[in-house]
């Protein structure tokens, strides 16, 4: 056979291949182009909204320990002050903070809220150290050097927390004595031995704290009985236990 026997390519069909080829190619450009101006713009934009400035809101202690964490970052570029990431961060770093809302101002500000926690009382823990324990159930950090909060003593285990907790809001919804009297709240085997000042003592079931509250409260207001600061002992349900309190004085 000879070679001018052989099928000679159609010119259309080569320059369509040439053509879906240059396409397929420049498509590719394209899209390597695209993805290069979207990283450079997005490399641009991070640098573009540094924080350079913030407003906080809320205790003063708190406002200073946030710009401490704020000015100690080595790069406040958009990525490292995304509100969530930074709210995770603070709540791990500082205990007392109960919570924080932070919200972005174009281009390079925040605007912060925090909100302290309320301590309520300190809690002895089984190493005999104290730990402040907050209005919503939870010992959050170590007393330290140099703080006296007058707060009431929690003495109990740390698996008995939860109750001493409801214990506080039920003292802090009664009226039978200021509650800042409430010196110590102490849990023996079965009872709850809670002091105040002047010598008043309470001795209360576990489980059996609203019902012994409410009759304390009805008995106390009686004549016989307001007008004097008194001991109870409430532990037997048939039979309570009432002294003249002491200064200084337990049941």
């Amino acid at each position: 056979m000879s070679r001018s026997n052989h099928r000679r390519a159609d010119p259309e069909v080569v320059k369509a291949k040439r053509m879906r080829t240059a396409s397929h190619m420049g498509k590719m450009f394209a899209l390597i182009a695209l993805i290069g101006a979207t990283l450079f713009g997005g490399w641009w934009l991070n640098g573009a909204m540094t924080v350079a400035k913030w407003q906080i809101e809320g205790d003063a202690g708190l406002k200073l320990a946030i710009a401490e964490q704020l000015e100690a970052m080595p790069k406040r570029d958009f990525i490292n002050t995304r509100p969530d990431a930074l709210g995770e961060i603070w709540m791990q770093r500082l205990p007392d903070m109960d919570s924080v809302q932070i919200s972005r101002v174009l281009p390079d500000a925040l605007h912060i809220r925090a909100v302290a926690r309320v301590p309520a009382a300190l809690w002895q823990d089984e190493k005999s150290q104290l730990q402040l324990f907050d209005d919503k159930g939870n010992a959050y950090r170590m007393l330290q050097r140099g703080e006296s909060p007058d707060l009431p003593l929690l003495r109990v285990a740390r698996e008995q927390l939860p109750q001493a907790h409801a214990l506080l809001q039920l003292l802090h919804r009664q009226e039978m004595i200021n509650i800042s009297a409430l010196s110590e709240i102490r849990a023996a085997n079965r009872y709850w031995q809670i002091y105040f000042s002047k010598g008043v003592a309470w001795k209360i079931p576990f489980g059996q704290e609203q019902e012994a509250m409410t009759q304390l409260s009805s008995l106390l207001k009686q004549p016989r009985w307001s007008n004097r600061n008194w001991r109870v002992d409430a532990r037997l349900q048939t039979r309570w236990f009432i002294r003249p309190a002491k200064y200084g004085g337990v049941i």
